[in-house]
Parts: C-alpha cells; sequence; structure tokens
C-alpha cells in the first residue's frame, strides 16, 4: 500500500497486485481518486505458481518498467516455532522465493525488449544473516539473495538494473504487533526512499542496508 501511494504521487502509473480483490479494488479507487496517474490491478496468488501468468502478462500489456517485489510471509513468528511439515516449508519458499524469482525471469525478458528497467527485491536483514526465531524466513530469503547476486552483473549488461534492499522491522505487515512497534522503520518514510532510488540515471544502487533510527 505504502509503495503503491508513494510511486503514485511521483507521477509512476501503477499495476497492483494482490491476492484479495476486494481490498485491491479499494487501494485502485483511492489512488485513482487521488492521483492522476492510471492504475489496473492483478488478482494472483504467489502461492500458486499457475496464477503467476497473469502478473506476466501485465508486465507487457502494461509496459511495466519497474517491478517491485515486495510480497513476503512469514508464518513462523505467528507460530512461535519452527516449521517442520514439507508442505508449510514448500508453501513459505514458493511464496518469498520460487514466485518473486519467476517474475525477476519475467520482468527480464520483457525489460530487454524495451531498452532495461528495473528489478528492485525487498529482501530482509534475515537475508543477510541468520535468524532462529523464523529459519524457514531466513532460508527463503537468503535464496532471494543468492538468486539476484548470481544474475545481476549480466543483466546490467542488457539495461537490467536489479536493486536489493535489507530491512530491518518495519512497522506494519509482520511487526504490527510488537510493542516496539512505534520505534520502527517508518513504512511511509521508507517507500518514499525507495522511489528515490528508482530515480537514479548515470549509477543505481545494488543493494542497500537498512537498518531504524530508534533503538
Amino acid at each position: 500500500m505504502y509503495l503503491a501511494y508513494a510511486f503514485a504521487r511521483s507521477g509512476h502509473d501503477i499495476v497492483l497486485h494482490g491476492r484479495d480483490e476486494k481490498k485491491l479494488k479499494a487501494l485502485q479507487e483511492e489512488i485513482l481518486k487521488k492521483e492522476k496517474v492510471q492504475c489496473t490491478i492483478v488478482v494472483a496468488d504467489l502461492g500458486n505458481v499457475e496464477e503467476l501468468g497473469a502478473i506476466r502478462t501485465a508486465l507487457t500489456a502494461e509496459n511495466v518498467d519497474i517491478l517491485i517485489n515486495n510480497a513476503a510471509v512469514n508464518p513462523e513468528l505467528d507460530r512461535g516455532s519452527a516449521m517442520t511439515d514439507a508442505k508449510e516449508i514448500d508453501a513459505v519458499m514458493k511464496v518469498n522465493a520460487a514466485s518473486p524469482i519467476a517474475l525477476c525471469y519475467a520482468a527480464f525478458e520483457h525489460f530487454k525488449t524495451v531498452g532495461g528497467g528495473i528489478i528492485m527485491n525487498i529482501n530482509s536483514v534475515a537475508g543477510l544473516r541468520g535468524s532462529s526465531h523464523e529459519t524457514l524466513y531466513a532460508a527463503s530469503k537468503f535464496g532471494l539473495r543468492g538468486f539476484s547476486e548470481s544474475v545481476k552483473e549480466d543483466w546490467l549488461k542488457e539495461g537490467v538494473r536489479m536493486i536489493d534492499v535489507y530491512p530491518g522491522a518495519l512497522g506494519t505487515g509482520m511487526s504490527a504487533k510488537r510493542a516496539d512497534v512505534q520505534k520502527l522503520i517508518d513504512p511511509e518514510e521508507f517507500a518514499e526512499f525507495l522511489v528515490e532510488l528508482c530515480r537514479t540515471n548515470s549509477f543505481f544502487i545494488k543493494e542497500l542496508n537498512v537498518r531504524r533510527t530508534a533503538l
């Protein structure tokens, strides 16, 4: 939500993706009401790889030039214990690693035919070091990081910039129930900052480690 508003305010047309069509339409209506941009929606579940086709189609149909991989799940936080069931592990890996990687490939194929583009992966500090209370989440984020580091130099030769962002906890979503939520990274300020990362021409930030100010 914060990213959609931030990019819309900067004049970007928006393609919203999510699982909940009702919420997507409400956000679309709000953006169209406030900003002079186009805004379309794509309903698809990243946990279902067969539904990724709708997003791939939107990349070309809407002439997308910036893909932001921002979706993630972390059920271990709610459970307070490790997940060992193979089906549960597979579900987390699909949303946090397999589907974002598939979308990176789709975006790359599109971008290299239109003169370039930007892929921004919103990873996590858990993608930089292990985390004993969210082992599966960390593993999935390590996977996305490993993929990005493996392709980003070759993809840059085709005009595709890949930006990896490793933030600490944001004051929303997964961290909303934390007692220190008010001290976490402000999601609106963070979103505005990410917009600026996409504005550079002669250089770009390959990766960024983001920490909160208040401890």
